[in-house]
């Protein structure tokens, strides 16, 4: 039986989709994300989600494999600056310094690779989110209670980081958490054959225990 497998070892992805009955096994693929000279936001999200999901799919050939990647862009004076995860608290309060009161873009790209069948299919959704005008101190009690460093943007969409926006303009509000789910669903419905209503609605298998 074909299953899903998250080329991923993000906790954000993976309890998406188990919050909607889909449970996955997750690989993190071992990839270069530098990216390329010249290279644009939308070109930069496509290329890691294939690679991520076909350096993944050569091990599980008879699986679809979930690529994901997530590009954020705000505009700024000096001019063009992608946002990747900040990693310590004070880039994440620069991120934010930077993002208050302004548009950023973020481009989520998701690839579905099935390598036996020779199969892959790509798409990108854009989401656009308006920020607050915001204040360090404000910033930084948002970044101590919530601590987003290993996300894209330093905020936690899912969680308090909605707070700091003023709107979001998307198909699919997942994609702020890096796999957009409705896109998820038409990919595997018009090129797979597979209805993800149909997948969560299924009983998992009963777990036998062995007494001791």
């Amino acid at each position: 039986m074909t299953q899903l497998i998250l080329a991923s070892s993000s906790q954000y992805r993976q309890q998406l989709l188990a919050n909607i009955g889909v449970h996955t096994r997750s690989h993190a693929p071992n990839i270069d994300e530098t990216p390329r000279q010249g290279e644009s936001p939308v070109s930069l999200s496509k290329r890691l989600a294939i690679e991520k999901a076909q350096v993944v799919a050569t091990q599980f050939p008879n699986d679809i494999v979930i690529g994901c990647d997530q590009v954020a862009l705000v505009e700024t004076d000096e001019g063009r600056e992608l946002l990747g995860k900040p990693g310590t608290i004070e880039n994440a309060v620069k991120q934010l310094l930077l993002c208050q009161g302004k548009v950023v873009f973020f481009f989520t790209a998701l690839s579905l690779c099935q390598h036996g069948a020779q199969k892959t299919v790509t798409h990108v959704e854009e989401t656009k989110v308006q920020f607050r005008a915001l204040t360090e101190d404000l910033i930084r009690a948002y970044i101590d209670a919530e601590r987003p460093l290993d996300c894209a943007g330093s905020f936690k969409s899912e969680g308090m980081g909605v707070l700091l926006f003023e709107r979001i303009t998307s198909r699919d509000p997942n994609s702020l958490i890096g796999l957009p789910v409705m896109l998820l669903r038409n990919i595997l419905e018009r090129h797979f054959d597979i209805d993800l209503l149909e997948m969560a609605t299924q009983p998992l298998p009963s777990a036998k225990f062995a007494s001791c």
